[in-house]
């Protein structure tokens, strides 16, 4: 396949922004979704006692597509021949159909049928754009640059989880769906005119069958053995991250005693912000200037693995607090070279699309295998110990998590 993008110019700061915008938007939606819009609907739809079980068939659900979808649409967007180029369509196309789910979502009333359809199509179009949304960066950014694009792509990671978290909490239930939809068509409108792709309409597709097609969705570990281990490592990583998110609420009920926690949970989230942000960009400077990512990538971990080991063994309510900006801050430095790192090790050739998707699915099999393995954990343990206690291993596991995707980092030979 013939590639019409190797000419790759060095990006402006506004360039740089406009490139990332429409992470920023995506990030807000999701935010939003999964730490207080989904969870509030389900309830209001089923009831306190259906309500866990429901919630987590949609997110295992939802992650499921997820990971399917981010390959497959990216392997398609880099056969994509249009005057607008290979990314931008696929892009418009699906916000479009993902601002159609939300609104299904925000006018269900109380049936699930229709909840869960429009969840799941806002899963769908929204892993469909970014699967090519994520191609922009091999596709636009020069070696030179890529720790600074990681960077503001970690920057807007972190800047979109306050105004995720605090949407539903200013507005009514439909409002936070017209809300957010705004926001992502905004995000896309910034990203689709302020970057510049170019014509793909010249681009030679060859015409291949299904079985062709499927075994080049595919990459293959014993030519490309980097590729894996930085898939490996981000597993890892997102599985600590996705375990982290989805108990700290319980750990704070449960283990600290705290009768409300949404109050504290706020408060470490506005920390581990604060932290990542003071981190990520001079990280993702740095990392294009010295060029040790897999240095700082194992800084990172190591700083968010503490975390996870502190809340094994303290009560302390200041060190938890002290250790969420600890945590923002290795996770600003991981994000700062997560981007960039994957760009480094990715296969050479025009199908960074169906790469880029290949390597976000670390990150849907994080949410999944986050949620089966706490389960597998907490529901045993829960009959031996108090479930406090139970919650303590939980986050000795996660410590775990954190270690191996900080040392695993080093078999990665390709990268500095």
């Amino acid at each position: 396949m013939q590639n019409t993008q190797d000419t790759k110019q060095h990006l402006s700061i506004m360039q740089n922004l406009a490139l990332s915008f429409y992470w920023l938007a995506s990030n807000i939606q999701w935010t939003a979704l999964i730490i207080i819009v989904v969870p509030r609907a389900v309830l209001y739809i089923v009831g306190r006692n259906a309500s866990t079980s429901v919630l987590s068939a949609l997110v295992v659900g939802g992650s499921l597509i997820a990971t399917f979808v981010q390959p497959w649409a990216g392997w398609v967007s880099d056969r994509v021949r249009h005057a607008w180029g290979r990314r931008r369509p696929y892009i418009m196309w699906g916000t479009f159909g993902n601002v159609l789910g939300l609104l299904i979502m925000g006018y269900s009333g109380r049936s699930l049928i229709l909840f869960a359809a429009g969840y799941l199509m806002v899963q769908f179009f929204s892993n469909l754009a970014q699967a090519a949304y994520q191609a922009l960066i091999p596709d636009l950014v020069s070696e030179d640059q890529r720790g600074l694009a990681s960077g503001w792509m970690g920057f807007m990671t972190q800047f979109a989880i306050i105004f995720g978290a605090l949407a539903p909490n200013y507005f009514g239930d439909k409002t936070v769906f017209w809300i957010l939809s705004a926001i992502l068509v905004l995000g896309w409108a910034i990203t689709q005119f302020g970057v510049h792709e170019h014509d793909s309409r010249s681009l030679t597709v060859p015409v291949v069958t299904v079985a062709q097609g499927l075994r080049q969705l595919w990459i293959s570990p014993r030519s490309f053995p980097d590729f894996w281990w930085v898939f490996t490592t981000r597993l890892m990583v997102m599985l600590g991250f996705a375990t982290l998110e989805n108990y700290l609420f319980y750990y704070l009920k449960f283990t600290v005693g705290l009768k409300s926690p949404e109050a504290t949970v706020f408060r470490i989230l506005v920390l581990l912000t604060l932290g990542s942000l003071i981190s990520v960009l001079i990280a993702g400077w740095i990392s294009d200037r010295v060029h040790k990512r897999k240095i700082l990538v194992f800084t990172g971990g190591l700083l968010m693995g503490a975390t996870a080991l502190t809340f094994v063994f303290t009560d302390s309510m200041f060190l938890i607090l002290a250790m969420g900006l600890v945590f923002g801050i290795g996770y600003g430095i991981y994000l700062s070279t997560d981007w960039a790192l994957a760009v480094d090790v990715l296969p050479p050739g025009p199908s960074q699309g169906r790469s880029m998707g290949l390597w976000q699915a670390s990150f849907n099999l994080g949410q999944v295998g986050a949620g089966f393995i706490a389960g597998l954990v907490i529901a045993p343990l829960s009959h031996l110990v108090p479930l406090g206690e139970a919650y303590r291993l939980l986050f000795l596991v996660t410590f775990i998590y954190f270690a191996l995707g900080s040392v695993l980092i080093f078999r990665v030979r390709q990268t500095a």
